[in-house]
């Protein structure tokens, strides 16, 4: 599987187009070495075309779980197939696993697509296109998104990217984090809204700097001013994270692995079947033909002597 790699004398990227065109590592050259900044991407999982081991992968046209892989949309109902390797769960789209196509790439610049032109193979019931774009400056990363409706009808949409970032950056101590943000969905055991989103309680208010500790979050919340920073306590790094307004919801994961993954989304998780129970701000978009969703997100890195 042969990446991409885009670098300069301060960070790297690293790109696999045949997998969904998911992000395998992002680096920091620190000191004579390159330090992960998101979750490095094992060689198991690279041969194994295992998208959801990556260090970042792309959510399209929909992310998060759709409840028992079924929802309805204008009248009708839709049923999808267990696209998870748990071979249970409906969740974050079906782009993330499949190869595309690089139409364009130069120093600094990565241009990819992807074509939904069989709704039966792709286990969705529209067509539609994505376009993701990579641009890797001295001291940031950019990543672009567009989704369009290729077919000849109506079609829910949403999207989004899926980091992982470092809880450790060598042997500093867990980052501390802060973004703001309106509400947050609060849900059972199967991790799906049961009830409109509630105000932030104080156990969830990343509002100011704080460590995740040891708790295990896996929230969505709404309502998110689009910006997020973490910093590690004595390494002199932090990242500022910032994304388009198109970007309303972000998912908060503490990870198995050690890792937390802070995704910026377009909408809440069963945000199909919500928006057609006439929930308000599901983020969900109905886009007709030819119509597209875009945004942007920017990860930007600050380093001590830059």
């Amino acid at each position: 599987m042969r990446p991409e790699i885009l670098h300069n004398d301060r960070l790297r990227l690293t790109v696999l187009p045949a997998l969904g065109a998911s992000i395998a590592g992002l680096e920091l050259h620190r000191e004579g070495f390159w330090l992960p900044l998101l979750r490095p991407t094992s060689l198991a999982a690279i041969a194994g075309g295992a998208s959801p081991e990556t260090s970042s992968y792309i959510l399209a046209p929909y992310s998060n779980r759709i409840r028992e892989g079924r929802f309805s949309f204008r009248g009708r109902s839709y049923q999808l197939l267990p696209n998870w390797p748990d071979g249970v769960q409906t969740i974050h789209g079906e782009v993330h696993g499949r190869p595309w196509a690089v139409v364009e790439r130069s120093e600094g610049l990565l241009v990819c697509h992807f074509n939904a032109n069989n709704p039966q193979a792709l286990n969705f019931p529209f067509r539609y296109t994505v376009r993701a774009v990579y641009w890797l400056g001295d001291s940031s990363l950019r990543l672009g998104l567009e989704l369009t409706n290729t077919g000849e009808e109506a079609m829910p949409a949403g999207f989004g990217f899926h980091p992982y970032f470092m809880r450790r950056l060598g042997l500093t101590p867990d980052p501390l984090i802060s973004f703001r943000a309106a509400w947050v969905y609060l849900t059972g055991a199967e991790r799906i809204p049961t009830e409109p989103p509630v105000p932030i309680p104080p156990a969830l208010n990343f509002s100011n700097p704080r460590p995740l500790g040891e708790a295990l979050l896996d929230h969505v919340f709404g309502g998110w001013e689009g910006t997020l920073r973490l910093e590690w306590p004595r390494s002199a790094v932090r990242v500022e994270l910032e994304a388009d307004p198109v970007f309303s919801h972000l998912v908060v994961f503490t990870a198995p692995d050690g890792s937390v993954a802070l995704e910026p989304v377009s909408h809440a998780t069963d945000g199909f079947n919500l928006m057609d129970r006439g929930w308000p701000n599901t983020g969900v978009r109905v886009l007709e033909p030819g119509e597209s969703l875009s945004g942007e997100v920017r990860i930007k890195v600050r380093a001590e002597g830059w």
